[in-house]
């Protein structure tokens, strides 16, 4: 038994069809009676092939994935780790960003400032969420700092072959960068 139709608002808690006919996909959960309910505000959505029902929210509902690919900006830098605060994830901007912690590489011999510096932003991998503790990764090939500031006088650092120099003080540093690294249109990409 269907109780909302195909592209029909559907609120938290509201039946939206039996068990038997669909098998409960994303935002919806299967309750007690066998019935599929919607867990959030948004549009029933059908896929009659493989038999699955969904509900697709009428905000974007910013939920951290391991895998989920995110752009952060580093806030401090400590010896074994960094504190970043996240600002888009999968090439989408989110409305509060949250902090999260980039984990050292096992057996990273050199301390994090080598790899990071303060404003520098980064695409990393999200590892875990554990506890709430937000986890992430740079040691990909395709991670790492997209662009980067001076720790001396925080002018922009230009990549000079396999260094980054200072546009302002000349000043060279070095960096776990990415392959695209200063590419102002990788940049608007990871911000959707």
């Amino acid at each position: 038994m269907v109780f909302l139709r195909d592209g029909d608002l559907a609120s938290p808690g509201e039946p939206i069809c039996v068990a038997e006919e669909y098998m409960p996909g994303e935002n919806v959960e299967l309750d007690k009676g066998g019935v599929v309910v919607s867990i959030l505000r948004g549009r029933v959505s059908y896929d009659n092939k493989r038999r699955v029902v969904r509900v697709e929210p009428l905000k974007f509902v910013e939920r951290l994935r391991v895998g989920d690919k995110v752009l952060a900006e580093v806030k401090e830098v400590q010896d074994k780790i960094a504190i970043a605060s996240i600002l888009s994830i999968n090439g989408r901007l989110i409305k509060h960003p949250r902090t999260a912690v980039i984990l050292p590489n096992p057996g990273m011999r050199k301390t994090m400032d080598q790899y990071v510096g303060i404003g520098d932003l980064v695409v990393a991998s999200v590892v875990t969420t554990f506890m709430g503790i937000i986890g992430l990764s740079i040691w990909r090939q395709d991670l790492g700092v997209v662009l980067a500031r001076c720790d001396k006088c925080s002018g922009m650092l230009k990549r000079v072959r396999r260094s980054l120099v200072c546009v302002r003080c000349g000043r060279t540093e070095k960096r776990k960068i990415v392959p695209q690294y200063g590419s102002i249109a990788y940049l608007i990409s990871m911000m959707g």
